[in-house]
């Protein structure tokens, strides 16, 4: 090979890996700067899916909350509510709150449930005929605790199913 053939070809070598480093450093950048996504939960009905983000999401001290909008899935009286959780949810321990109304009445009746870490990443909210479920709430326990000792959630999801 010539020695100018070699020139061009270690000048196009060095060119490459300069390009390389930049683009390689222009996606860590962009990677390290966006925020974190929250984790959602998915929520399935009546043969319709939807993915809920955290209505509300706090660090464990209830500081650098963000909110987004209630999720919504008609859920119909006596059918049942799927929910799946990711690992950020179920691997830590969590309560789900039910809220069911007597359409007739309007008398509403309230459930909670609490599970364990990494026990289960899906749930069946049961319904019944004679009671709308009116809605539900995913909750992670934070390091804040209320004047009875029991902590306050830090996210929330909750889905409205009426």
């Amino acid at each position: 090979m010539k020695a100018r053939t070699k020139k061009t070809l270690a000048l196009l070598l060095v060119a490459l890996v300069v390009v390389a480093a930049g683009v390689a450093a222009t996606v860590w950048k962009l990677v390290d700067s966006a925020e974190p996504a929250l984790p959602t939960i998915t929520a399935y009905a009546y043969g319709e899916t939807v993915t809920v983000a955290p209505a509300q999401h706090c660090n464990l001290y209830l500081e650098d909350c963000v909110e987004h909008p209630l999720g919504e899935l008609y859920v119909p009286a006596g059918y049942p509510l799927q929910l799946s959780l990711p690992a950020e949810i179920s691997d830590a321990p969590w309560r789900m709150i039910t809220v069911y109304g007597d359409t007739r009445t309007g008398q509403t009746f309230l459930d909670g449930q609490m599970f364990e870490a990494g026990a289960q990443r899906a749930v069946t909210v049961p319904s019944d005929p004679a009671l709308q479920l009116l809605g539900v709430e995913i909750q992670l326990p934070s390091a804040v605790v209320d004047e009875a000792g029991e902590p306050i959630a830090h996210a929330v999801w909750a889905i409205r199913t009426f």
